[in-house]
């Protein structure tokens, strides 16, 4: 069976930021994403609280709304280069290196977007990488998310089919990760590591007698 070593991005990869919340900020001094945009993201989250209807912050990406595919995309590409690759670990890089010489799959399981993700891909000489994918029609972006959210369940749910599809053997694989949200997951692998643990997943990791790093 296949063994994978499988890597969180944001704060774990990334050192102390967010990939998409460099981009945003990146999009809005451009004024691509604008002011109105974050105020339509404010108008559906309160939306949504109201009705109780999907209320988690990180699904909402209406201040995508609109916006042209390809600009995005180019974009995307500029602003890892110039304002992303700076905050990449060199020890995450090192570690990826040392797992794929090894001979685990590298895989990439992030709630980033996909137009991140592929970027991080490439840079990381990874073999896999799942992001948040967003939806696309007519040559722009509906602000909806496509698929399931790599996020918190939905990053389970995602390694869960992965595993299925690629017969991973997960008793013998990786994962890293520095969040709370992320322990379901952590929890799916033989060998859980806690990455730059937010306190929440750094206790439960001390628990667990799992590994915590920095990177």
């Amino acid at each position: 069976m296949t063994k994978v070593a499988i890597f969180d991005i944001d704060n774990t990869i990334l050192k102390s930021r967010s990939s998409e919340r460099l981009f945003i900020k990146s999009l809005y001094r451009k004024d691509i994403v604008t002011t109105m945009d974050f105020l339509r993201f404010v108008f559906t989250f309160l939306t949504k609280l109201i009705s109780l209807n999907g209320i988690h912050i990180k699904n909402n990406k209406s201040y995508l709304k609109g916006k042209d595919v390809k600009t995005f995309e180019l974009e995307a590409t500029r602003c890892f280069q110039d304002e992303i690759v700076p905050y990449i670990s060199a020890q995450a890089l090192k570690e990826i290196q040392e797992k794929k010489e090894s001979g685990y799959i590298i895989v990439l399981l992030s709630g980033t977007l996909d137009v991140l993700i592929k970027q991080f891909k490439d840079y990381c000489n990874a073999d896999v990488a799942i992001g948040t994918n967003l939806e696309r029609v007519d040559g722009h972006l509906t602000g909806e998310l496509q698929g399931t959210h790599a996020y918190g369940p939905g990053k389970a749910k995602l390694l869960s089919d992965l595993a299925q599809k690629m017969e991973i053997d997960l008793k013998n694989s990786y994962a890293y990760a520095d969040h709370f949200s992320d322990i379901k997951f952590l929890c799916m692998v033989g060998n859980p590591v806690a990455v730059n643990a937010h306190p929440g997943l750094r206790l439960y990791a001390r628990i667990k007698g799992w590994p915590v790093v920095t990177f």
